[in-house]
């Protein structure tokens, strides 16, 4: 959307769905979810040239996907078997590594400094707040009173 004008210009075409997007903090690309090669992966726009090129390869189902602030990894909601994992990726490469081992994570959100990944979890059957080091060698859980944890995001201000 052109903030100026409101006007609205699509961006993907095709058979199938395309969501989640999430800008690099270029500008110049965007990282989405598109199940055009069969199975839910990640996939690059490049917002320059129109370009779109599949970015995970690793495991039978990849999204949400975020840039780290660098633009050298991405963050991104990972299965390889049954279970959903929070796993970095390397841009250059496409080495992927798990940094999570829970049957059930979703929704990760990447700080804004890059070095920490908040997403929900499933502990004893309740929905809580996990944080993952971008590294995987700092792991938290902080459960949640009452209710369950869904879609937590970090703020953009420190």
């Amino acid at each position: 959307v052109d903030l100026t004008s409101g006007r609205m210009k699509q961006l993907t075409f095709g058979d199938s769905i395309d969501t989640e997007p999430r800008f690099a903090a270029d500008g110049n690309t965007l990282l989405f979810t598109s199940g055009r090669g069969g199975a839910p992966q990640v996939y690059q726009l490049n917002l320059v040239d129109g370009g779109i090129k599949r970015m995970t390869f690793a495991g039978n189902y990849n999204a949400r996907a975020s840039y780290t602030p660098d633009l050298r990894h991405m963050i991104m909601l990972h299965r390889e078997d049954k279970n959903f994992n929070i796993a970095v990726q390397a841009v250059d490469t496409g080495r992927v590594t798990v940094l999570t081992d829970s049957e059930g994570d979703e929704s990760p959100s990447l700080a804004p400094n890059g070095r920490f990944v908040m997403y929900a979890t499933h502990v004893r059957d309740q929905g809580v707040l996990a944080m993952v080091s971008v590294d995987g060698r700092v792991q938290l859980a902080f459960p949640a009173r009452d209710g369950d944890v869904q879609e937590p995001a970090w703020s953009p201000f420190f």
